[in-house]
């Protein structure tokens, strides 16, 4: 049996922690914002599959503020053109 939770928390202000494990329970995290809190209950392999998770997404948006490696490549080779030919 599977269970799907959606909550559309985009523009409002969160607070994430990471409640330690005790005798009882494993670690949690806790997403909480205006309307109530999110809790996940998981294992430290769990917790480390979703951080790679958001890491590997995050790493793989493009801001329009991060200039594109390839075209620093680029301007870099063209100065070192020009500074043969001059």
């Amino acid at each position: 049996m599977s269970t799907a939770y959606s909550a559309d928390i985009s523009g409002q202000r969160i607070e994430v922690e990471i409640v330690p494990p005790t005798n009882y329970s494993p670690p949690v995290l806790s997403i909480r914002q205006q309307f109530g809190t999110f809790q996940l209950h998981a294992d430290p392999e769990q917790l480390a599959e979703v951080e790679y998770a958001i890491r590997t997404y995050l790493e793989g948006i493009r801001y329009p503020e991060t200039p594109d490696q390839q075209m620093i490549l680029h301007a870099e080779c063209v100065s070192a053109i020009e500074e043969v030919i001059a």
